[in-house]
């Protein structure tokens, strides 16, 4: 089985990463997405100060194979109550 290598950021640099043995693409990329809940588990919300995370999914060559980017921001209205 190949090498997937995992590669989790954010704006302030690498917080991680990690490499796993997958069968294909499809695997990783479905490991990407287990890969960013940890991730946005353990930043908890610092989250939304930090605006960002991204993995890169690349191989044993170092190609980038895939990205998954999440990105956070506040709306204007957040701070806003409706009643309705």
């Amino acid at each position: 089985m190949p090498n997937f290598h995992f590669t989790i950021s954010d704006d302030s640099g690498e917080l991680g990463n990690k490499v796993v043995d997958l069968p294909d693409l499809s695997a990783a990329r479905a490991q990407a997405v287990e890969e960013a809940s940890r991730a946005l588990a353990i930043v908890d919300g610092a989250f939304w100060s930090e605006g960002y995370l991204q993995i890169d999914v690349t191989d044993d060559s170092g190609l980038t194979l895939a990205a998954l980017s999440i990105n956070g921001y506040n709306s204007p209205a957040s701070g806003k109550r409706f009643d309705g």
